[in-house]
């Protein structure tokens, strides 16, 4: 891996496309450089010091001398986290180095899965995070062939050493199933990511409220067991406020994986048959 350091025009629309030209710019060709974390800060002429935090995960200081990244040396942090909030704020480096001269980011700052509509500087610099962790150049193609699987998500998250989590949502991004990714917290949905062919579907989880009991989700919440296979559930159970777009027998295929550390479930939702008779399907 040739590294060098150059900075980046700010003009650039998107983080995504800001992450992609630092790729370029140190020539990452193969996964493995990505795992080269202090080498790559260092070639963007910044450090990376470990540190004990209060009541942040990391932070970006720019000073008179080369600019610093600490991230927290708490237990609480797993590896895969502590790459992520590294990049957050080498995104912060990257695309906001105008805007103050430190940043700390607590743990609602630094947030894997997309928060609203609005996009701030924090969400641009997860946006960026989640890209240059988990870019396009690697994962798109296998994504695009592959149908949709835990297995093959917690392949790409090991080999990337990123969260499934992470991983799964990148996995909506270039799924071209009509597949969507669901992150619920003690037994509420809190997130939904589609595909875009899912989006097409126009039928969304009820967001803030209880899985549906006849889930899979909901048996994990239960603590009961379930099998890592994709099962037929119907409809009606994920997509409550979207009943007139579906019969009432519809089914479609989930398959959900416990988090109980977290006290969360991560389900992969996925329309393999058409729902409902409508004209347009």
């Amino acid at each position: 891996m040739a590294l060098q350091r150059i900075w980046i025009n700010n003009t650039m629309s998107r983080p995504e496309d800001i992450a992609n030209h630092v790729l370029d710019r140190l020539n990452i060709r193969i996964e493995e450089d990505l795992l080269l974390l202090d080498e790559i800060v260092n070639a963007r002429g910044a450090l990376i010091h470990e540190c004990s935090m209060e009541g942040a995960e990391a932070r970006l200081l720019i000073g008179p001398g080369k600019p610093i990244i600490s991230v927290s040396t708490s237990n609480y942090i797993n590896p895969y986290r502590r790459r992520f909030s590294i990049v957050h704020e080498l995104g912060h480096l990257e695309m906001h180095r105008g805007n103050g001269l430190m940043r700390s980011c607590t743990k609602l700052d630094i947030q894997e899965m997309p928060a609203g509509n609005s996009v701030d500087a924090e969400q641009e610099a997860n946006q960026f995070a989640s890209a240059f962790l988990i870019p396009a150049r690697f994962v798109e193609r296998p994504f695009a062939e592959s149908a949709p699987s835990f297995e093959l998500i917690s392949e790409w998250s090991e080999k990337l050493q990123t969260s499934l989590t992470a991983t799964a949502l990148r996995f909506t991004r270039f799924s071209l199933e009509p597949v969507a990714v669901v992150y619920s917290f003690q037994g509420k949905i809190q997130y939904f990511q589609p595909s875009s062919e899912f989006m097409e579907l126009g039928v969304f989880p009820d967001v803030n409220h209880p899985v549906g009991l006849n889930t899979g989700a909901r048996m994990l919440f239960n603590r009961k067991e379930v099998s890592r296979q994709w099962h037929e559930v119907r409809a009606a159970e994920w997509f409550r406020e979207n009943r007139d777009a579906f019969d009432r027998g519809d089914t479609i295929r989930e398959l959900s994986i416990g988090m109980p550390n977290y006290d969360a479930v991560l389900s992969l939702l996925w329309v393999n048959e058409p729902l409902g008779q409508k004209d347009d399907w």
